[in-house]
């Protein structure tokens, strides 16, 4: 009896954007999420004064796609800044 078992080695991770207008840019971000098939395991929103807000979500992503997902993240329309925390 032969058992084949396939593993997708994920990567936890948080990213941490800082964005520009709210609703628009979270619009973007679900379908960029959507569309890549990446499950979020948490999202939180701090609105700030500005119209601005930071956002701190946790995902695990698969490590070959890492790099690719961080480099269209920063490139999308909204995002001012992001960083993220790689877990181990």
């Amino acid at each position: 009896m032969n058992h084949l078992t396939a593993e997708v080695v994920k990567k936890s991770c948080a990213f941490v954007l800082q964005i520009q207008d709210p609703t628009e840019t979270l619009k973007k971000l679900a379908m960029f999420f959507l569309d890549r098939d990446i499950a979020l395991d948490n999202l939180q929103m701090h609105r700030f004064r500005n119209s601005d807000a930071m956002l701190i979500i946790h995902s695990q992503i698969e490590k070959d796609s890492f790099a690719r997902t961080v480099e269209s993240l920063e490139q999308l329309p909204g995002v001012v800044k992001l960083e993220w925390l790689e877990g181990k």
